[in-house]
């Protein structure tokens, strides 16, 4: 059985997007906090602390395939009560703070969209956050069209962190990556070779995330190295066999299940993914040779999975012996 998993954090570290170490998106997100804050700030209006969410801070950000928005999400946590002002004004003040910073600002129902084009969007998530009596602080998402809603979004970042201790010891050399992490990047790059571009059918990020803290356990080899491969496959065994629906429940308010909006097709399809990833998964491991192993990786992983060459696998191509006609004198 061939060992993979060199391959697999070498594909990893080129599909990863590691956002506190690019300047550009980092700019960016800075410039637009920035505006707001001058914004509100000569309008004399409330200020806001800035949380970033999504793929930002769970570190599970994947360079985006050719079709694919990149998304950034930062929530906009506003020093006021749902009682002193409604999400209406709130959505107000930020898209009139942002509004021409580039040609498309949209003003959607959960946040305020900054689209660039170069590819990528910024989420303004913006939410009410106070102290009650007993020294509790509570949140609630602005939603334009909803109202406040309830939320916890700083619940939610530590809800994945505890899920991530399970995996303690498998980070990579290079990357200091663990586990978890980097199964979420396969998956999600996974997805979006074999269901490429940006379809509602398609689960989420935090879907994904989810998904992996349900279903994933922590895999190594008897040597105590990580292995990745075997980790997927029965993650994806699991998911594929799974009868009725699977779901993603939000741990936080309001609790809902992340997958609701797939139709009962889109979880067929889902699911029948799912197995044939856990079946190439398989095939992988049950091949002796490195390269043709890796070829099998490459074929749901997408072109950015590594084939190696044959020279550098120490495995040698077999070949007829050469006879020749007549010895030499």
């Amino acid at each position: 059985m061939a060992n993979v998993q060199k391959y697999f954090e070498e594909f990893h570290d080129k599909i990863r997007i590691d956002y506190e170490t690019n300047a550009t998106l980092r700019e960016k997100r800075d410039i637009i906090l920035d505006r707001i804050s001058k914004y509100l700030k000569d309008n004399d209006l409330p200020g806001f602390d800035a949380l970033m969410q999504g793929s930002y801070a769970f570190g599970t950000g994947v360079t985006p395939l050719e079709g694919i928005e990149f998304d950034i999400d930062v929530g906009l946590c506003f020093k006021i009560s749902d009682k002193e002002y409604t999400p209406q004004e709130v959505h107000g003040w930020i898209f009139k703070a942002v509004d021409g910073h580039t040609e498309k600002v949209e003003d959607r129902g959960p946040c305020i969209r900054v689209t660039y084009a170069d590819g990528y969007h910024v989420d303004l998530v913006p939410y009410a956050r106070w102290e009650d009596a007993n020294k509790v602080t509570n949140y609630r998402l602005g939603h334009k069209d909803k109202g406040w809603r309830q939320a916890d979004p700083v619940e939610l970042l530590d809800y994945v962190k505890k899920a991530r201790t399970a995996f303690s010891g498998t980070e990579d050399d290079k990357t200091k990556t663990d586990q978890f992490r980097r199964c979420v990047r396969y998956l999600r790059r996974w997805h979006d070779t074999i269901a490429p571009g940006k379809l509602r059918s398609k689960p989420t990020g935090l879907a994904f995330i989810l998904m992996t803290v349900n279903g994933l356990q922590p895999a190594k080899f008897f040597d105590g190295k990580p292995d990745d491969r075997g980790a997927l496959e029965k993650m994806a065994q699991r998911y594929g066999q799974t009868i009725g629906r699977i779901t993603a429940i939000k741990p936080t308010p309001e609790y809902e299940d992340i997958l609701a909006r797939l139709t009962d097709q889109d979880m067929d399809n889902l699911k029948s993914r799912y197995r044939d990833l856990a079946a190439g998964l398989r095939a992988a491991d049950q091949e002796s040779d490195p390269v043709e192993a890796c070829k099998i990786l490459r074929k749901f992983f997408g072109p950015d999975f590594p084939v190696p060459s044959p020279e550098n696998t120490g495995k040698k191509t077999k070949a007829p012996a050469i006879v020749t006609s007549s010895s030499s004198a």
